[in-house]
């Protein structure tokens, strides 16, 4: 041991000398300050009260964030709701112009009934009246009146069929009325349906025009025949010649 202490005395006198004495000190103090700092961290753990106090204000800010997460899913909510409010408005205005429409057309339908009974009594008259002078006893004077009048006939037969349909087409829209009432179909279901009734209507008249106009070019060329007739000497009694006059009223 001494041996030990003689070889190292040097080394031990020279980090004496070189080494400051308040630096010997800090090597000497750093244990008891390691240990100190121990106790300041014990010191600074936190109190049962603290503890609740945080814990409390972290369920408030919780409290006021979910209360604020809802207030705005709230207003996103109603949000979408008034534009689907606006929405079913809009489909709603929609169907119900569509079946103003509807019934408008109802009424022209009933409209254009009247003038379709009137337009076919009309060729109701002429018929009767071809056919009365058809009957007449043919003459050599009235030959050439009669081949004329078989022309007329032929071509006033022809016209029917273009008169067909245009009764069923007035029917339909007549009775859709009564489906207005009812609260089904979308806006796009009446609105096509609108649309055909306006699209059958419209050759429903023109029909109709056709049929008045035709009625009036017969009218005027068995009216232009009659006194033909007479010249070749064809009677005529008061009753059938009351039945002609009515032609020109068409």
């Amino acid at each position: 041991m001494k041996r030990l202490t003689a070889r190292f005395a040097p080394l031990l006198l020279v980090l004496v000398i070189l080494v400051p004495p308040s630096s010997i000190q800090s090597l000497l103090a750093a244990p008891n300050q390691k240990q100190g700092g121990k106790t300041n961290n014990n010191n600074k753990k936190k109190t049962a009260a603290e503890k609740k106090k945080e814990e409390e204000q972290r369920k408030k800010a919780q409290e006021r964030a979910e209360a604020e997460r809802k207030r705005k899913a709230e207003e996103e909510r109603k949000r979408k709701q008034a534009i689907e409010n606006a929405r079913k408005k809009r489909l709603q205005g929609r169907v119900e112009e569509a079946k103003s429409g509807v019934r408008k057309c109802a009424g022209e339908a009933r409209e254009l009934g009247g003038r379709y009974q009137k337009m076919l009594e009309g060729r109701n008259l002429i018929a009767r009246s071809i056919e009365l002078l058809a009957l007449k006893s043919a003459k050599e004077e009235s030959k050439a009146a009669s081949a004329r009048l078989v022309k007329i006939e032929e071509q006033f037969k022809s016209k029917a069929k273009d008169l067909q349909g245009a009764m069923q087409s007035i029917e339909v829209a007549k009775n859709s009325e009564k489906k207005t009432q009812s609260g089904g179909g979308t806006a796009e279901t009446w609105e096509k349906t609108l649309l055909a009734l306006k699209r059958d209507l419209a050759a429903v008249e023109s029909t109709i025009k056709s049929g008045e106009s035709y009625n009036k070019s017969y009218a005027r060329y068995i009216l232009a025949l009659v006194p033909e007739y007479v010249r070749a000497g064809v009677k005529f009694t008061d009753k059938e010649k009351a039945s002609i006059r009515k032609l020109s009223s068409l």
